[in-house]
């Protein structure tokens, strides 16, 4: 059924592209306040984010891209797009359309920041717009107003956003509040600092607030105070539906606070200090796990009309959902879950092969690649695992799973690190799944083969490898790649050789042993793949990283390194440090920033698929629902193509 709808899409989007060359589909008047990015000058030395093809095309096979959407070739598109209404989502598609005519194409995209309200209004009510940009999901009373200008709604989900509360850099005093004393701020109960804590300076509280027509206004109105806006506007803040106006106030005022999306604090924070809401800090990780409370999904919308006449909004919207996340993070939002965006672009599919389409249509929110459904409870036979101690948590939080849906066998899961897992996979051929941190090496692959195991596998996730002091550490909280080798290869013995302002203290060092692809990896990054090094400096070694946890938790010059969900699952005692000054969070793990990240991964065999059918049901639950709990876990998903690789594998070995 995708492999139809895509290649429907396809034949639409190019009947539609050619009839586009056949008449002028300049849009409605243009804004009073327009905020324009016209793409026709973009730079040409500007290196194209994507691949052009001479006309849309899908790959018909069982792979086909998440959503199953045709390929763009931004410079066959033509005609003007208009836009309009979130500040909150204006510089997220400024990004989009601005890699839009680096691609080729020659048209204006007009991107209006005037609030989601208001972008709503100029959409529905004047029906004046191609795209409304929301940063909360469209109001009944607004949908009808669509609906009777004929305008048939459809959502697309395309990021997520953390809002910032903010003060100033000037500000030395608050870098916490708890969500009640943000509600008796914004309220006016508190109308000085000290009323906040006695330890606060005993000035007046100036307060910031993006507008009424902002979603960012409606979305904090909602948390805090229940749709009642007579709080906050009784407190009169200083209320501007453009951010920029908002940061410039607030960066000149020590004692001033305000709040808007997190992309306007990422660009200002040379200016500007985000709270901690809580003592949580707003960051990928954090907003996908719910831990950071104030964080909302990020929208555009469109109707299946002006998709039809309009061919260019259609694969602007196309090429928007199939290349935001090469953007968004770098943008200051944090990206849609795989599920979200897949059933975006499901949308763009349905709207424009005459299915349904509205925002809360037939949509397939799964991945490209769709497994048959396993029911636990029909499955008999008992499963044996072993391997990587950093995938052993994920695959534990899975099999829990699988037995609270009904599945009444045993799974056994040792946690024995990734070299020593494939010895028992491979060369006593006596366990079942391998969990690995590391990819195979030829020679277990060929331990494997000899004992007629043909080898599969399975990405299952992302990990990224913590750095950790003791929480009881007060001096160390950034080192650079080179600080981290030299500690660990014994070059740095005392923490003042490593910084003069550190104690004189001996390094206590830390290690997963000589079996865990943790080590393996750490050595291959750090020194080649020479274990010497690392091994001359004499760590403390062990397999089980909570070993590893106590040991540098007891001691304030104690350092170590593990899974990120070993950090994540003992916070409250240890402190993970930012490498190069950048943190591990779901964005820099995936954007490439954060340096010290891993896939992770499950294997098998065909023939113990084929023999032990028990062992097929699970690993088809365990990529069907992996993701449900990896984020819990303390990882994070593998990209959705990794996903859809290993589901294909999972096929391919069962067909």
């Amino acid at each position: 059924m995708r492999k139809l709808l895509s290649l429907m899409l396809a034949s639409i989007m190019l009947l539609t592209m050619l009839a586009a060359c056949g008449g002028d589909s300049t849009p409605t008047t243009a804004p009073t306040t327009a905020a324009t990015a016209t793409t026709a000058d973009a730079a040409a030395t500007t290196a194209p984010t994507t691949e052009a093809a001479a006309t849309p095309s899908v790959e018909a096979t069982a792979e086909v891209p998440a959503g199953g959407l045709a390929e763009v070739d931004p410079a066959t598109v033509q005609g003007d797009i208009v836009t309009a209404g979130s500040s909150t989502v204006y510089p997220l598609s400024e990004a989009v359309a601005e890699i839009f005519g680096e691609d080729g194409y020659k048209g204006n995209i007009t991107i209006d920041s005037i609030g989601t309200g208001a972008g709503f209004e100029r959409f529905c009510t004047a029906a004046e717009t191609d795209i409304a940009n929301a940063s909360r999901a469209i109001k009944d009373e607004e949908a009808k107003a669509c609906a009777d200008k004929g305008r048939d709604v459809i959502e697309f989900r395309v990021g997520t956003d953390a809002l910032a509360v903010v003060v100033s850099s000037k500000n030395t005093f608050v870098s916490n509040l708890t969500e009640a004393q943000v509600a008796d701020i914004f309220s006016g109960t508190y109308k000085t600092w000290d009323q906040v804590d006695a330890s606060y300076p005993a000035e007046a509280i100036k307060l910031y607030s993006p507008g009424t027509d902002s979603g960012t206004f409606d979305y904090f109105v909602e948390h805090f105070y229940k749709k009642e806006q007579k709080y906050i506007l009784g407190a009169n803040p200083q209320l501007s539906e453009d951010d920029n106006v908002l940061v410039t106030g607030i960066e000149g005022d020590a004692n001033a606070i305000g709040y808007f999306g997190y992309a306007y604090y990422n660009e200002n924070k040379s200016k500007l200090k985000a709270l901690t809401i809580d003592n949580v800090a707003p960051t990928e990780a954090t907003t996908e796990d719910g831990s950071y409370s104030l964080a909302r999904p990020l929208y555009i919308y469109s109707a299946k009309n002006i998709l039809a006449e309009k061919p260019q909004v259609a694969a602007f919207i196309n090429y928007y959902l199939s290349n935001v996340n090469e953007v968004i993070v770098e943008v200051g939002y944090f990206p849609a879950s795989a599920d979200a965006l897949a059933e975006a672009k499901q949308h763009l599919v349905d709207a424009l092969s005459g299915g349904s389409s509205s925002t809360g249509g037939n949509t397939n929110t799964g991945s490209a690649v769709t497994l048959e459904e396993v029911d636990p409870a029909a499955i008999q036979g008992d499963i044996v695992t072993a391997g990587s101690s950093t995938v052993y948590p994920l695959s534990e939080a899975v099999a829990e799973i699988f037995g609270e849906d009904g599945y009444k066998g045993n799974i056994t899961i040792d946690s024995i690190g990734t070299g020593a897992g494939f010895e028992r996979f491979c060369t006593a051929a006596e366990t079942d799944i391998a969990n690995a941190s590391r990819a195979i090496k030829d020679e277990e692959a060929k331990a494997c083969a000899d004992k007629g195991r043909d080898v599969i596998e399975f990405r299952v996730g992302t990990d990224a490898l913590a750095v950790v002091v003791s929480s009881k550490n007060t001096f160390v909280s950034n080192l650079t790649e080179a600080q981290v080798a030299d500690i660990f290869s014994g070059t740095y013995k005392t923490w003042d050789q490593v910084d003069a302002s550190y104690p004189a203290e001996a390094i206590k060092l830390y290690s997963p042993g000589t079996d865990s692809g943790t080590f393996d990896y750490f050595v291959e990054h750090f020194y080649k793949k020479e274990q010497k090094y690392i091994l001359g400096a004499n760590p403390q070694l062990s397999e089980d990283d909570n070993v590893l946890v106590t040991g540098i938790e007891g001691d304030a010059n104690a350092i170590g390194y593990f899974g990120y969900a070993y950090y994540n699952e003992n916070k409250s005692k240890l402190k993970a440090l930012t490498i190069d000054s950048v943190a591990p969070t779901e964005a820099t793990t995936e954007d490439g920033s954060y340096s010290l990240a891993r896939p992770l991964y499950i294997y098998s065999a065909k023939n113990i698929l084929a023999e032990k059918p028990q062992v097929a049901a699970f690993i088809n639950y365990y990529l069907s629902n992996v993701n449900e709990v990896i984020v819990e876990v303390g990882y994070f998903p593998a990209s959705a193509e990794a996903l859809n690789e290993a589901k294909q594998h999972l096929l391919d070995a069962t067909k």
